[in-house]
């Protein structure tokens, strides 16, 4: 009976504190009586009004979990299948993604359209049109189509300097790009700019300066309908320059993990999608012009690939090294300590990690060399199997720091989601990179790093299910002599054939 009395008290007593919360926000009239007091509301009132409240919260949950589940499912559509997206999902990109992609994007950021204000018509309001002598601009300049309108800078206002301002930083973005691509366009402005110098100038009125500025001004993306940048993409291109750009990304993409996994400037970047256009174009046998919008293509796979190298890495390395999902307080030390052993000294490198023996011969590196690119017959390392015949020093420094930032991920005890970013793993790269050269030059006389590369690719055609040997090797093709054997041999086949017809017909016949 007490315990029964405690607890009808205690429900009582938050009854009368929500009666109390709901009585302070009550301050229209229909929360009060007739006689101004403040009217306390019933029990029912307040349990309608609390299951109200505990309705939306728990309508806002589930909102909020069904959108971390299509996020999710997002992720391993992606993962498994990333060839069937032209681009990486913008949902899955994190903040410094978005930044490093729109970093070099030409941006035109329209100024706010004013309604138009209706002009009373007045003769002594309206300025009149000045221009140039009739003579001067008949004698000198009759060619002319049409005479060059002065700068619209004259007549624009300070917003639209503003505007001008953010497309030139953009355009200087685009100036390495552009550089590289076409390095005669410069010639072509300067002729431009010499001919605006000798043309007529005119002076118009404000409206005649506003469409002639519509007729010249230069030519941008479409946009949107909500008005934001539209995202350039391989389908704007004809099908022709398509196919060859399919096949000039996947050979960017290989020598991105084979060169230079982390560009520290966008002109190596360029550099490479020129290589890679150029190989593109000899396999097709096309001849199609480099322009700028396809080396951001291309260049946009640079952090694309290693975000598939490391989707493909965090599950290796969690079935690999034994890491566990349990939300157990066990669990969580044996994770926090089993990564903080393994980056202590680098140990993740050695094939028996506790005994640091068998230095680059971790078997985590096989698995995501046949995962990433030797999958099958028809993977980007069996067709394009020069680009990692020998095993390229830079992939195994690439694999080394993606193993790490997967540790990284379990250094809590419970994993978590980071971004494999350039800016933050780029000093590890550098780091693999250098002990790697340094270990190869130490054992060069035995060639231990070859021969550590060379079983390693050993195993990755067998899991393609492709001969090593039957890869490398090249027909050879027949020498003159042989041709020469063949039309002897007709030559005597035939010399025989006559003869015998000669030698079956009677003689009196002839």
């Amino acid at each position: 009976m007490p315990a029964k009395a405690s607890s009808k008290k205690a429900s009582k007593k938050s009854i009368s504190k929500a009666q109390d919360e709901l009585c302070a926000e009550m301050e229209s009239t229909a929360g009060r009586t007739a006689s101004g007091r403040k009217r306390r509301p019933t029990e029912r009132e307040t349990y309608r009004l609390l299951e109200a409240r505990q309705g939306e919260n728990r309508q806002h949950d589930f909102n909020a979990t069904m959108e971390k589940h299509k996020l999710k499912v997002l992720r391993a559509a992606y993962q498994k299948n990333p060839e069937e997206f032209h681009d990486e999902p913008a949902e899955l990109l994190s903040d410094m993604d978005i930044e490093e992609e729109k970093m070099f994007l030409h941006r035109y950021v329209p100024t706010k359209v004013t309604k138009p204000q209706a002009l009373m018509y007045s003769t002594s309001k309206t300025p009149p049109a000045v221009l140039a002598p009739k003579s001067f601009s008949k004698d000198r300049f009759s060619t002319a189509s049409a005479p060059t309108p002065i700068t619209s800078a004259i007549v624009t206002s300070s917003s639209e300097d503003g505007e001008h301002a953010d497309d030139n930083e953009d355009e200087h973005k685009l100036t390495d790009i552009e550089s590289v691509c076409s390095a005669h366009h410069t010639g072509d402005l300067r002729h431009k700019a010499v001919v605006d110098d000798i043309s007529p100038r005119v002076v118009r009125t404000k409206h005649q300066l506003q469409d002639s500025d519509e007729e010249t001004k230069p030519l941008k993306f479409h946009k949107a309908l909500d008005r934001s940048h539209q995202r350039l993409k391989a389908g704007d291109f004809d099908k022709v320059t398509q196919d060859l750009l399919a096949i000039a990304v996947s050979i960017y993409r290989c020598l991105v993990v084979t060169r230079e996994p982390f560009p520290q400037t966008l002109i190596s970047e360029t550099l490479l999608a020129k290589e890679a256009w150029r190989e593109a174009s000899k396999l097709a046998g096309l001849t199609i012009q480099l322009t700028p919008s396809l080396v951001k293509l291309m260049t946009r796979r640079t952090s694309q690939v290693r975000g598939e190298l490391k989707s493909k890495m965090r599950t290796l390395t969690a079935s690999f090294f034994g890491f566990r999902t349990s939300q157990s307080i066990a669990a969580m030390t044996h994770n926090r300590d089993l990564a903080e052993s393994l980056k202590d000294g680098t140990c993740f490198v050695f094939k028996d990690w506790e005994k640091r023996s068998g230095i680059y011969k971790t078997g985590l590196i096989q698995s995501v060399v046949n995962d990433m690119w030797f999958a099958n017959r028809n993977d980007e390392g069996v067709i394009y199997n020069k680009y990692f015949d020998p095993l390229p020093v830079e992939l195994l420094a690439l694999i080394l720091t993606a193993i790490e930032c997967c540790l990284h991920e379990w250094i809590t005890g419970v994993k978590e989601d980071i971004k494999f970013l350039s800016t933050a793993y780029t000093p590890a790269y550098l780091v693999h990179l250098s002990s790697l050269q340094r270990f190869d030059e130490c054992t060069s006389h035995y060639k231990l790093l070859k021969k550590i590369g060379v079983d390693i690719l050993d195993v990755a055609w067998f899991h393609a299910g492709v001969n090593s040997l039957a890869a490398h090797a090249t027909s050879v093709g027949f020498t003159d002599e042989i041709f020469d054997d063949a039309i002897q041999e007709f030559e005597a086949e035939a010399r025989e054939a006559r003869e015998e017809r000669q030698g079956s017909v009677p003689p009196g016949s002839l």
